[in-house]
């Protein structure tokens, strides 16, 4: 799968540029890429009969999504 990079600025922030895969905690302000280049703690699991994968921050524990893993 081919993703396409798009910069976007935050606002307040005009001289900062990150990828639009980088993804944000909200609990602790962590933030990383949601590519294999970022350090988010990537979890596989079962949850009634349905394969998810999580994304979990590496420096407060906080889940920042689930979602089902798609059959190849």
């Amino acid at each position: 799968m081919l993703m396409s990079s798009v910069e976007f600025t935050r606002p307040g922030r005009r001289d900062e540029r990150r990828e639009k895969t980088t993804l944000f905690c909200p609990t602790c302000g962590h933030e990383s890429s949601a590519t294999d280049e970022g350090d988010w703690l990537v979890t596989e699991h079962d949850r009634d009969g349905e394969h998810e994968v999580a994304y979990v921050c590496p420096d407060c524990g906080e889940t920042l999504t689930v979602q089902p893993l798609l059959s190849q």
